[in-house]
């Protein structure tokens, strides 16, 4: 009897003892992302600045509530599986997370479509005849080393800046598919998922630019 009674006594204290070392770790680590939340978000915020000004050229930007809102509402016809690229693609895995308008004239986006490994991230200048003037692939840290991060490369991506709201783009895998005027992307070797998840990346942005005007 004694035996038990000192082995509920321990299993008691120890645990109360689990349960203070997870409230305390809780509480620490809840207080170092209070602290430093504001300089990831600048941090982040900072990144995308560069980004827009790499892909659209001496131009500022700024948010339209009407535009944030047309695109809050294409998100979701997106995400509801309601829109499709000439292609036949199905762009529910794609989001738009941003969309600023340019004091030149046309939009600066965030958009992103799932690749082999998880989101391929993107920043698009578009001009106000709707065609890509600059892209840039801004993450791609989940795709393969020397295949799909192969996205990122100005060689490669550059092809996109021939698709425009009346162009979409086509991974050449995919071309005999097209219904409609298309721009033919070629493939990175052995990458093919993340070629795609670029091109649909893409053709979002590009379709809900086209809905805009």
């Amino acid at each position: 009897m004694e035996n038990n009674e000192k082995k509920k006594n321990t299993l008691v204290h120890d645990t109360i003892a689990i349960f203070l070392i997870t409230l305390v770790a809780g509480i620490l680590l809840g207080g170092v992302y209070q602290i430093t939340k504001d300089t990831i978000t600048k941090r982040e915020e900072d990144a995308t600045n560069e980004a827009y000004a790499a892909v659209y050229k001496d131009a500022t930007f700024k948010e339209d509530d009407a535009v944030t809102k047309a695109k809050d509402a294409f998100n979701e016809d997106l995400k509801a599986g309601k829109v499709e690229s000439q292609a036949g693609y199905n762009l529910s895995d794609v989001e738009i997370t941003d969309i600023r308008v340019a004091d030149k004239g046309g939009y600066v986006l965030t958009t992103s479509g799932k690749g082999y490994g998880g989101a391929v991230k993107i920043a698009l200048g578009v001009n106000d005849q709707g065609e890509i003037i600059g892209i840039q692939v801004t993450d791609c840290t989940n795709e393969t080393p020397g295949l799909g991060q192969n996205s990122s490369k100005e060689e490669w991506n550059g092809q996109f800046k021939e698709a425009s709201t009346a162009k979409e783009a086509v991974v050449d895998k995919d071309k005999e598919s097209a219904k409609g005027d298309v721009v033919e992307i070629s493939a990175i070797s052995g990458a093919t998922i993340t070629s795609r998840a670029v091109s649909r990346a893409v053709d979002g942005a590009m379709l809900l630019i086209a809905s805009l005007k």
